[in-house]
């Protein structure tokens, strides 16, 4: 009987990796960056320490290969390589070890409210599919793959004027709308009245908290909102719970790309998404990826960014 061959990861077990997660403060990084990119001073203050003590943990872990960084100007955002994020032995050591930290709420609850900052100077700014990626040859491209009716389906992230939850409406028995802001939703309430629909179910609810039930919905749809998820691995995992055996997932989001102005004119966690990280942000879960292509930009001129369309078919578990 052969022996299958274990696989090969790209981060490799080394005394200096293990020396440098093994400082509490350089964990609590990697676990800060595990939930979104942050500047140096972003993360001093979340951690409360002095900038060149960040500096110098941010040195060590990156000399392990631990970290990425994108530049803008005088200003770096640093996040997790995606070496580390295809690790999966030594990133849920991280996780695991992190998660047995006693402050490790106290430090989430300061992420939070450094993100809730980021999203308050936005407020207002909220923008439609054509103002950042893709325009409506994405949106055609993604409903080009779901023609057909289905019984009940899902919107996560809505958004103003609940365009694609009103065209769901029209191939499906029923929608439920859903988005974090109930601005957004009340205005959808009076759009369905005005309209006469009478199959939108319209909830004000986060994507990774959605409340509704497991395998309730045929189809979900994720349509330019995971860049505004603080964990896109929990908003995934949340939107295959809630699916049923068989049922699709539909997922249309921002490239990765380099437009670090998002992060403030639109309050972007995430500067879009490469299609390995999202592989790997799924692999784990019960489902199996049916299609995933970068959408190119129709319009260099106005400077609209790719896409990536991906849709995934949640398997019945053995």
């Amino acid at each position: 009987m052969s022996s299958q061959e274990p696989i090969r990861e790209p981060i490799i077990p080394s005394m200096e990796l293990f020396s440098a997660i093994s400082d509490e403060m350089r964990l609590k990084i990697l676990m800060l960056l595990d939930q979104a990119e942050w500047t140096v001073n972003e993360i001093k203050d979340i951690l409360d320490i002095h900038q060149s003590n960040a500096s110098r943990h941010l040195a060590k872990l990156s000399s392990c290969n631990l970290l990425k960084d994108r530049r803008d100007g005088i200003k770096a955002y640093y996040g997790l390589s995606e070496e580390l994020l295809l690790s999966n032995r030594v990133l849920s050591i991280i996780r695991d070890a992190y998660n047995n930290l006693p402050d490790h709420d106290i430090i989430q609850c300061r992420a939070e409210q450094k993100l809730q900052e980021r999203t308050d100077k936005t407020k207002g700014q909220i923008h439609k599919l054509d103002q950042a990626g893709g325009s409506l040859k994405a949106q055609i491209s993604l409903f080009s793959k779901l023609m057909i009716p289905f019984e009940n389906a899902v919107d996560i992230g809505c958004g103003e004027g609940g365009d694609l939850s009103l065209m769901l409406a029209t191939r499906c028995k029923h929608v439920t709308a859903l988005d974090c802001d109930p601005k957004v939703i009340s205005g959808l309430q009076r759009i369905i009245k005005h309209k006469g629909f009478d199959n939108i179910t319209p909830k004000v609810a986060d994507m990774t908290q959605t409340g509704l039930p497991s395998d309730f919905a045929d189809l979900v749809l994720m349509s330019q909102v995971l860049h505004h998820a603080m964990d896109p691995r929990l908003a995934l995992k949340e939107a295959i719970r809630i699916l049923k055996p068989g049922g699709t997932l539909a997922l249309l989001d921002l490239a990765q790309h380099k437009e670090e102005s998002f992060r403030t004119t639109h309050g972007h966690i995430w500067l879009g998404f490469d299609s390995k990280q999202l592989e790997f942000f799924v692999k784990e879960f019960n489902c199996k990826i049916i299609l995933s292509e970068i959408i190119p930009s129709e319009n260099e001129v106005d400077k609209k960014l790719p896409v990536i369309c991906m849709i995934l078919e949640k398997i019945d578990k053995v």
